[in-house]
């Protein structure tokens, strides 16, 4: 199957992902939210695990950065829901977060892996720069 097949398939799972998360945080504590949060992604990744997989091969390198990966989205998670909890609104909040991200992968991606820098990733920036700046203006 080809990766934009999988890609859409995330694309979908994060919206809808993203509107729970602005719902479960109405929770008083983001870390609690982010508990459950992370707790019901970790049955759902077990589960998919035993249905696809059940096997454990590669390289032990990737495993370190897939659990380390791992740590970061918790992290994420748990000041998003804080974010989501006191900010503006899930339609402000979650795709300046996410454009953030975005920026800043791409900009890991040129210094960290020595990825090359195109006037596409130049204009991208730009253009994902604007539109941080256009939602903010919406807080």
């Amino acid at each position: 199957m080809s990766w934009i097949i999988y890609a859409i398939g995330a694309i979908f799972s994060l919206g809808i992902a993203d509107f729970f998360r602005k719902l479960g945080s109405s929770i008083k504590d983001p870390f609690v939210s982010n508990l459950l949060f992370q707790g019901a992604g970790f049955v759902t990744a077990t589960i998919l695990f035993l249905f696809f997989s059940k096997k454990f091969e590669g390289d032990p390198r990737g495993m370190i950065f897939a659990i380390l990966g791992g740590i970061f989205i918790s992290i994420f998670t748990a000041f998003s829901f804080k974010a989501l909890a006191v900010g503006p609104g899930v339609s402000t909040v979650l795709p300046i977060m996410r454009i953030g991200g975005v920026m800043l992968v791409v900009l890991l991606g040129i210094v960290l892996l020595r990825e090359k820098l195109t006037w596409n990733i130049v204009l991208g920036l730009i253009f994902a720069s604007s539109g941080v700046y256009l939602l903010f203006l919406n807080k």
